[in-house]
């Protein structure tokens, strides 16, 4: 029986999968990421990483005979700081292009079998200036991230994706099922130095939301998009000196500043259009799922049906996704 080991490095970790028939047998996560490379000048640490990862999998999956082995890696791995450096696909694009584009490298120190690299994808703009530069956008891994989803959940577009995390990815699927464009947006990183290091602190207690307040999500959303994220968001600490909300509703309230900056990106997209009735896939942490459910069903604007789903291993299945495509599975 073959093995698939995939691979999916970011900016700060590494996590490898080994998989057969769809199912997954192990798994290992090594806290080494391209990051290290920008450190050090040197791909020597990444690449211990790497091979780690793979032999961890293959070890605990009493894997012997690698000549049955599948390697394939997608993520900041194939960017000029991973292991393989390969130019984004232009968008519009399928998983078809994907698997057409497969680049197949032998590195013996990391693996004694060849690695097959997934590219990553970018936006289409024409004369790229400071005018138009937020047309542009690039993704690496996300959009395998996007294919697995669409899979695994058999969802047809055309529909938005949304991909919460330090760095949101919204991800536009068209009715051919491509992806058509997309558009970064830095909420975790925002909601992280709100709670944790700006004068908001203390009135939140460093902490994120215990659960859900659909009211004070709203009305710090809806503060935002009238008076903008600055003046919202120091309305929290206003909201702790003047008024009987708790810490939770607080932070529920500096969620709905935040979020919402997310809800008027993608209502202002120029790299994608939205149609009114475009389904939205919102995948991730429970709690930022939630939330965007809750402001998207509070937009006019957007009545497309709304999907929110946790999937675990969503690299993993989208690389499994794009080898069944290209038929090196």
């Amino acid at each position: 029986m073959k093995s698939i080991v995939t691979i999916d490095t970011g900016t700060t970790n590494t996590r490898a999968v080994l998989w057969q028939n769809n199912q997954v047998i192990a798994k290992d996560f090594e806290p080494v990421g391209v990051r290290e490379t920008s450190i050090t000048g040197s791909k020597q640490k990444l690449k211990k990483a790497v091979k780690q990862a793979i032999t961890t999998v293959l070890e605990n999956g009493k894997i012997k005979d690698h000549s049955q082995v599948i390697a394939i890696a997608s993520g900041m791995i194939t960017s000029e700081l991973g292991l393989a450096e390969i130019p984004h696909l232009v968008a519009p694009v399928s998983i078809v292009d994907l698997s057409k584009h497969l680049v197949k490298k032998n590195i013996p120190d990391v693996f004694d079998q060849p690695i097959w690299f997934i590219p990553g994808v970018k936006n289409f703009v024409n004369n790229l200036t400071s005018e138009n530069i937020t047309e542009m956008d690039v993704m690496r891994g996300e959009e395998v991230e996007a294919f697995g989803a669409l899979k695994w959940l058999n969802v047809k577009g055309p529909c938005v994706l949304i991909l919460p995390g330090s760095h949101t990815k919204i991800i536009k699927v068209d009715d051919q099922q491509r992806i058509s464009g997309s558009l970064t947006s830095m909420t975790g990183e925002l909601i992280e130095l709100l709670t944790k290091n700006s004068i908001l602190a203390e009135t939140v207690e460093e902490d994120f939301t215990d659960s859900l307040d659909e009211t004070a999500l709203k009305i710090g959303a809806r503060s935002c998009s009238e008076k903008g994220l600055g003046q919202a968001a120091f309305s929290v600490r206003l909201l702790g000196m003047f008024t009987n909300y708790t810490r939770n509703q607080l932070a529920n309230y500096l969620l709905g500043t935040v979020l919402e900056n997310d809800i008027q990106a993608i209502k202002n997209a120029t790299s994608f259009t939205v149609g009114k009735d475009d389904s939205f896939v919102i995948l991730g942490k429970q709690s930022l799922r939630q939330a965007l459910k809750v402001l998207l069903e509070n937009e006019p604007e957007l009545n497309g049906h709304i999907v929110t789903r946790d999937l675990p291993e969503l690299a993993g299945k989208g690389a499994l996704a794009v080898a069944k495509v290209s038929g090196i599975d």
